[in-house]
C-alpha cells in the first residue's frame, strides 16, 4: 500500500428483514437471499482504492456507489456479478487523495422483466469494473466503507538565486493535480505567486524578485474534484538572501572549501607557512602552553591576532576586503551575516543570522586550533558580546 491512510470508518447493514441463522443450499436456491460480508479496503494507492467483500447470497450482482462531502448524493460507479460463496473485488481508479469517500456496495436482483447488459464476472484479481445496469433492479442488502488518503507534505528541495532570478525546486507528489508556490518578502506576509497545473512539474523560476530583500518560499500540493480544491500541508520554508547578501554567502561557501571544518589553522610540522596554511595536526598549546605553532594574522584593527581572533578577522578581510571600514555595535538584533563577534574571550564570524541564534565560523573552539563551520550560538550566550561589522 502507498500513501497515508487516515480515519477508515466501516459500517455494515442489511436491508430486507432478518436472515435465518441456518439456511441450507436448497433453500438458498429457491428463496431470495442477499449477503455482503467482510467489506473492507483491500488495497489503496495515491489514485486508486480496491474494495473486497464476501457473499454467500444468491442475488444477481452488486452495485458500487461512491459519495463525498462534495457530492449531493451517491453516484453509481460500477457493477460486479455475484459468484455465490466467493470473494468479490472492485477497484476505483478515479479515486482522489485528500478527500474522504464513502463507498456503498448494494446487492441487487433482476426480475424476469428487467433488462440489463451482461454483468461482469468477479475478476480473479482486483480490476475495476464500471458497467451500471440501464434499468434499476431491486436492491437488497448493502454495506459501506469510508477512506481518506492524505495529501503528503511537499518536500522542498532547494531555493536558489542567480542574479535576478530565483528558482524553486521540489519533489514530485503522486496522485495530485498540481502545486501552489507561496512567497514572503522580508517584512511582509506570504502570498500565492504561482499555481503549477501539472503534478510532473517540480521546478519554477521567476525574475520578478526583490533584489534588495530576503525572500522565503514554501510549496503545497493540490487536488481538484468537482470544481473544488483540496490542499496538502505546506512544505518546510527555504529562503534566499538579497542579491548583496547572496554574494557574501557565496564567498563563505568558497572559504569553507579553502578552510575546511576539521582541519587546523596552524603550521604544525611546517618549515614554511603563512596565515593561509592549514594542517591535519592539532596544536599542543592547550597542554604545553606554547602558541609557537598557532597561526596568527595582522588584523585590520592593528592587532596581531592568534587563533580564534586572527582567524575571524582574516575571514572578514577575505569577505569585505582589507580596507573595509569597521563599525562596532552591541545589539544581537542588529547583527547580520559577516559580523565578527567577540564573547567570553572567543571570536567568531557570523555565516547565518536567525531570530534567536547565529551560525558561525571559527577556529580553536576546542583549544586545538581546529577550524569549525556551522555551530549555533544562541542569543542567551551573547548578552555581553561586542559586534563588528563592515557594511
Amino acid at each position: 500500500m502507498a500513501g497515508s491512510l487516515s480515519g477508515i470508518q466501516a459500517s455494515r447493514h442489511r436491508i430486507g428483514g432478518e436472515v435465518p441463522d441456518e439456511v441450507d443450499s436448497d433453500t438458498q436456491e429457491s428463496e431470495p437471499y442477499s449477503d455482503i460480508s467482510l467489506l473492507q479496503i483491500a488495497d489503496y494507492s495515491a489514485n486508486s482504492v480496491t474494495l473486497s467483500w464476501f457473499s454467500d447470497g444468491n442475488n444477481d450482482g452488486f452495485h458500487i456507489y461512491r459519495k463525498s462531502k462534495y457530492d449531493s448524493e451517491y453516484k453509481l460507479i460500477g457493477t460486479v456479478k455475484n459468484v455465490q460463496y466467493s470473494m468479490h473485488y472492485y477497484t476505483d481508479d478515479k479515486f482522489k487523495r485528500g478527500i474522504r469517500f464513502t463507498y456503498k456496495v448494494a446487492a441487487f436482483r433482476l426480475s424476469s422483466s428487467d433488462t440489463a447488459p451482461g454483468i461482469p464476472e468477479t475478476p480473479a484479481t482486483p480490476e475495476p469494473t464500471s458497467m451500471p445496469v440501464t434499468k434499476p433492479p431491486s436492491e437488497e442488502a448493502s454495506a459501506s466503507e469510508s477512506i481518506r488518503v492524505d495529501i503528503p507534505k511537499v518536500t522542498l528541495s532547494s531555493v536558489s538565486r542567480s542574479g535576478g532570478t530565483v528558482t524553486v525546486k521540489w519533489k514530485k507528489v503522486s496522485g495530485v493535480d498540481g502545486y501552489e508556490v507561496f512567497r514572503k518578502v522580508s517584512g511582509g506576509s506570504y502570498q500565492k505567486i504561482k499555481t503549477v497545473s501539472s503534478a510532473n512539474t517540480v521546478k519554477w523560476s521567476t525574475d520578478k524578485t526583490s533584489a534588495s530583500k530576503a525572500e522565503s518560499y514554501k510549496v503545497r500540493a493540490l487536488v481538484k474534484y468537482q470544481g473544488n480544491l483540496v490542499y496538502g500541508a505546506f512544505s518546510a520554508v527555504k529562503s534566499v538572501y538579497s542579491s548583496a547578501v547572496q554574494k557574501i554567502a557565496n564567498k563563505f561557501k568558497k572559504l569553507q572549501r579553502l578552510y575546511p571544518s576539521g582541519k587546523y589553522w596552524n603550521h604544525m610540522n611546517k618549515l614554511k607557512y603563512n596565515s593561509a596554511t592549514v594542517t591535519n595536526t592539532p596544536c599542543h598549546h592547550y597542554s604545553l602552553d606554547d602558541i609557537s605553532t598557532c597561526n596568527h594574522y595582522n588584523c585590520p584593527n592593528g592587532i596581531l591576532g592568534f587563533q580564534c581572533y586572527g582567524f575571524a578577522w582574516k575571514m572578514s578581510d577575505l569577505i569585505y576586503g582589507r580596507n573595509a571600514k569597521i563599525k562596532k555595535h552591541n545589539s544581537f538584533d542588529k547583527c547580520k551575516m559577516g559580523d565578527v563577534i567577540r564573547y567570553s574571550g572567543h571570536s567568531v564570524i557570523v555565516t547565518e543570522k536567525h531570530k534567536d541564534y547565529v551560525v558561525v565560523g571559527e577556529c580553536n573552539y576546542g583549544n586545538t586550533c581546529m577550524i569549525l563551520w556551522g555551530r549555533k550560538v544562541y542569543r542567551s550566550e551573547l548578552k555581553r558580546a561586542s559586534y563588528s561589522r563592515r557594511y
